[in-house]
């Protein structure tokens, strides 16, 4: 019993040493339906903190007073290798603002890795939360949805769409493009930019 009292004592002060080692922020407060923004992971511990090696963080949006997870922007194959961040290093993500509410962004944090394996064989994997922030709908009315972020449509009906979730190379031009009033007659549709277009032409190359 005093076994497992001193581990639960040491887990509580490695939580709570790293919580006050790391912080998580996103450029602002408030975004658009549709908008890019960036996140920001720093690491203040006196140690190697590592992230996931597909993924670094996972959407939450709040419903009824939960926070609900709504998966990440990529749809990981595979976990990958744990991330290390050393300390006083910062890492910096995209972030896509999805449909209206308040979200967070959830990070596993790994302490006690090795970064040839993945996250989940790290000695202790803890989450770490960014302060929530809101989703305004876009004067258009237009919000962003689907599985892997993939979809722009009218906000009234984002919530109803359900798709399946298989990632394209071609989803990933999607992150920095502007969803809004870009279809026939003024619909709900991603922004064609040649950016936009040049990327997606590469990915479907892309083997």
């Amino acid at each position: 019993m005093a076994t497992g009292s001193r581990t639960l004592r040491t887990a509580a002060w490695l939580l709570g040493v790293l919580l006050a080692g790391c912080d998580v922020e996103t450029d602002r407060v408030e975004y658009a339906v549709g908008e890019s923004g960036v996140a920001t992971f720093r690491n203040r511990a006196p140690w190697t903190l590592y992230l996931g090696g597909c993924a670094h963080f996972e959407y939450e949006k709040l419903v009824d007073g939960q926070w609900l997870p709504q998966g990440a922007d990529v749809a990981c194959v595979w976990e990958g290798n744990a991330q290390p961040v050393r300390p006083g290093r910062a890492v910096e993500d995209p972030l896509r603002a999805r449909e209206p509410g308040t979200w967070r962004l959830r990070y596993a944090v790994g302490v006690g890795c090795s970064a040839t394996h993945p996250l989940q064989r790290c000695d202790r994997v803890y989450a770490v939360t960014s302060p929530a922030f809101e989703v305004r709908a876009s004067g258009a009315g237009c919000a962003v949805t689907g599985c892997s972020a993939q979809l722009c449509v009218d906000a009234r009906l984002a919530g109803e769409i359900a798709t399946t979730c298989e990632w394209r190379p071609e989803y990933a031009c999607l992150r920095g493009a502007r969803c809004g009033p870009f279809g026939p007659d003024g619909a709900c549709g991603w922004e064609e930019t040649p950016e936009l277009r040049a990327c997606v032409e590469a990915a479907k190359r892309s083997p």
